[in-house]
């Protein structure tokens, strides 16, 4: 006669072929997600190049418009960029100029001194940039050129002035994305003409041309 004792409780598990198949489909499914976020980095940050394109196209027909010098400015700390105009018939800085004001005391501004006044004479253009804008998830400024300074600006602010003439300031714009890809925004001096390259290029091709 069998007892009548509570039956045994059975512990359900995985086997290491179950595990071993479970690792094989997260490894693929690791493999095809990959490249797909890599592909979608690289067209944020080619996206981000032709916004900025055209943004210093409009700048410069702005510019010629309105009659007023109109600059770029990109914010490598923040990831920022907008767009700037002046009243004043405003020249580009020299390199020692552009220390000195760096240089120069915080306090040395009046309390009646306006924030145009402190910004060198320019104040943000609200008809083309109403607000800052930041770049694109992932995105970011590795370095700006300018015909201004031999040396890349990789921190604080840089600039693309561009004159009512019809002139620009010839500015190399490099960025990147959190997968190293790269692309460049060249500025040339006539009537804002930009083009956006799908790689890295160096100053000394881009401004011996």
């Amino acid at each position: 006669m069998r007892g009548c004792g509570t039956p045994g409780k059975h512990h359900a598990g995985f086997s290491l072929i179950e595990l071993l198949i479970v690792i094989g489909i997260l490894g693929l499914v690791g493999l095809i997600a990959i490249p797909g976020i890599s592909n979608t980095f690289r067209f944020s940050v080619q996206s981000t190049g032709r916004e900025l394109a055209t943004l210093i196209k409009d700048t410069s027909n702005s510019a010629q418009v309105s009659g007023k010098v109109h600059r770029l400015v990109y914010d490598l700390k923040n990831q920022q960029y907008w767009v700037e105009s002046s009243s004043e018939s405003t020249l580009l800085k020299s390199d020692e100029s552009i220390k000195a004001e760096r240089e120069r005391p915080k306090g040395l501004f009046s309390k009646g001194d306006s924030d145009e006044k402190k910004n060198g004479g320019f104040r943000q253009e609200p008809l083309l940039t109403k607000k800052k804008r930041s770049l694109a998830i992932g995105v970011r400024f590795k370095d700006v050129y300018t015909e201004q300074s031999e040396l890349p600006v990789t921190e604080g602010l840089a600039y693309t002035h561009i004159f009512p003439q019809g002139m620009s300031e010839k500015t190399l714009v490099h960025l990147e994305d959190t997968s190293k890809n790269e692309i460049t925004l060249t500025v040339s001096n006539l009537l804002g003409r930009c083009a956006v390259e799908g790689r890295y290029i160096e100053s000394k091709e881009f401004f011996k041309k």
